[in-house]
């Protein structure tokens, strides 16, 4: 019985021998070992080889500014490239008539679709990343999917029995669109899901401490109803409110620095159920949406429990960012002190403070030195 390794030697020498595209024939066919382990959870596929990349040293992504740009995002993100799967669309480099790199041509791709197939059956990755709009057509030619790069980045999608997240592509070209600091985010988006796979689904225990759940409790029933990502904004820029203000944090909620800005560990959702009997959440499981219902007098206690140097400091809140939409809250909330920092620590010394601890007081005390 052939193994997998064999299956993907003999691909290997078919792509070799392969005469499907005329303006290819003096292009390196860049599919071997190079490309990964073939039980890589991850498989990440690419346009074509590059000119003075891949189609020179034979390795997908390497050699050339995208792939420098390429191993950085793996690196910063903490994906191992000795545990990924790395391919293109098209195998072999698409010249111009003047030798520079082309985009490979709707024909060329449907040359290639059977290799590209049989690598990700051969592969069986969980995850499949495209990095680019070529590759996000090519694997359509496969199982249709019905997206696109600009509203399907950064997104976690069913397709053909894996998850598939679309990406830009991390050539200089693609970087006018979406930033080195965005394409960050978007890698570290590909590590959190590979991470959620691995762990599995775990029971959660527990529920949102009593002072976290009152502050929730009172945000939510001042807006009506507010998105999940919204709220851990708004409890956010609370309690950087109250340091500022009196110096003190309200709740002690811990705040950690997500892709998307803030994340509260408090306010996870399981145990924000737990906590307020009276929540209700709608809306698709990727963006819900919380409000609370009418019912139960008692659920009005939590609320009262909050002072009123804190019902101030959420009414100002309230009031400051009454018809922002989410995207607008998130801008608001990367204007402020903390996130400043994190950004620029992460610009200035090169950092992954993805998921590191936003520390109010230490921001606080800085503030005091400088004013003094």
């Amino acid at each position: 019985m052939m193994t997998n390794s064999h299956h993907f030697d003999e691909l290997c020498s078919k792509v070799r021998f392969c005469t499907r595209c005329p303006r290819m024939d003096e292009s390196a066919r860049v599919l071997s070992r190079a490309a990964g382990p073939l039980n890589a959870p991850i498989m990440f596929i690419g346009e074509a080889p590059g000119r003075l990349g891949a189609d020179a040293s034979e390795i997908p992504f390497h050699g050339d500014k995208a792939g420098h740009n390429f191993e950085d995002l793996l690196e910063f993100s903490g994906l191992d490239r000795s545990r990924i799967f790395v391919t293109n669309a098209a195998l072999c480099n698409p010249k111009d008539i003047d030798g520079n790199n082309s985009t490979p041509t709707k024909v060329e791709i449907q040359n290639c679709s059977s290799y590209l197939r049989e690598q990700i059956e051969l592969v069986n990755p969980k995850i499949v990343v495209t990095l680019g709009a070529v590759a996000l057509n090519a694997v359509a030619q496969i199982a249709p999917h019905g997206l696109d790069v600009s509203t399907g980045v950064r997104t976690s999608n069913n397709w053909n029995g894996r998850i598939l997240i679309p990406l830009y592509h991390p050539g200089s070209r693609a970087m006018i669109h979406r930033s080195m600091a965005n394409q960050r985010s978007d890698y570290q988006f590909v590590t959190e899901q590979l991470n959620r796979i691995s762990a599995g689904r775990r029971r959660v225990t527990g529920h949102t401490r009593s002072k976290v759940a009152a502050l929730a409790h009172a945000l939510i029933s001042a807006k009506g109803s507010v998105s999940y990502f919204a709220l851990h904004k708004l409890v956010f820029l609370v309690e950087w409110q109250a340091w500022s203000t009196v110096g003190h944090s309200l709740t002690n909620a811990f705040f950690i620095r997500q892709k998307d800005g803030p994340y509260c560990t408090d306010l996870h959702l399981a145990k924000l159920r737990k906590a307020l009997s009276a929540l209700i959440v709608e809306g698709p499981s990727t963006h819900p949406i919380l409000q609370l219902s009418q019912r139960g007098l008692f659920e009005t206690a939590q609320q009262s429990t909050l002072p009123q140097e804190a019902l101030d400091i959420v009414n100002r809140i309230v009031l400051s960012t009454n018809g922002l939409t989410d995207a607008e809250l998130k801008t608001k909330v990367y204007m402020s002190t903390p996130m400043r920092s994190l950004l620029r620590a992460e610009r200035t010394q090169l950092l992954n403070l993805y998921n590191a601890p936003i520390s109010f007081e230490t921001l606080q005390n800085k503030a005091s030195a400088i004013t003094t």
